[in-house]
């Protein structure tokens, strides 16, 4: 391999992979991979007769998107249901939800995207906002700081929960699962359940 890797150890390491290890590789740890890498990751899909979709997940893990092709994305995760609620009355977008929990020396301070609907979000904002308020500002000297910062965060986040349009929550989260959309776009049911394990539901 061109990095001075041996091609013979990166073919053994994965042959050695359970068909489970090596299809989270493909839909999930393949960004980033030498081109020779993702060359031997394709090629053991195929020696096991494994589905051809977790091949297009490799390589849509290592591929630049334009925002059209982003969006495009974006739309197979809006039009699933709620992952929270199970509805599918709104369009499902994304937001930051941001929380601050201080124990006098010690400050956690959490930030992480999830999708759903909008009154889905909304709450999930506002759970964050309430605990953020009533525990996060008793930790010196970072949660006196960390506690506006979370608050603002909330907020800002929550003013594009009801956009018509994919917004940027949404577009970064859809980039990071990625290689999972491409290879289950068809499958509407295993879409939700990657969207459901994604927000920690």
């Amino acid at each position: 391999m061109s990095d001075g890797i041996d091609i013979k150890f990166v073919q053994e390491r994965y042959q050695s992979m359970s068909d489970d290890d090596l299809v989270r590789v493909a839909t999930q740890d393949a960004y980033g991979l030498t081109p020779e890498a993702i060359e031997v990751v394709k090629a053991e899909i195929q020696n096991r007769g494994l589905d051809d979709n977790f091949v297009k997940g490799v390589e849509a893990q290592n591929k630049t998107y334009s925002l059209e092709e982003v969006d495009i994305y974006c739309g197979i995760v809006s039009n699933l249901s709620c992952p929270s609620c199970g509805k599918r009355t709104e369009r499902l977008n994304g937001t930051m939800i941001s929380e601050v929990m201080s124990f006098i020396l010690f400050t956690n301070y959490n930030k992480k995207i999830i999708v759903g609907c909008p009154y889905c979000l909304d709450k999930a904002n506002d759970d964050a906002l309430l605990k953020t308020a009533l525990l996060g500002w008793w930790g010196i000297p970072w949660g006196i700081i960390r506690t506006p910062q979370a608050i603002r965060l909330n907020l800002k986040s929550k003013r594009t929960n009801h956009q018509q349009e994919s917004n940027d929550y949404l577009r970064s989260f859809t980039l990071s699962v990625i290689g999972e959309l491409e290879t289950y776009k068809d499958n509407k049911e295993k879409l939700l359940e990657i969207v459901t394990r994604r927000n920690g539901l």
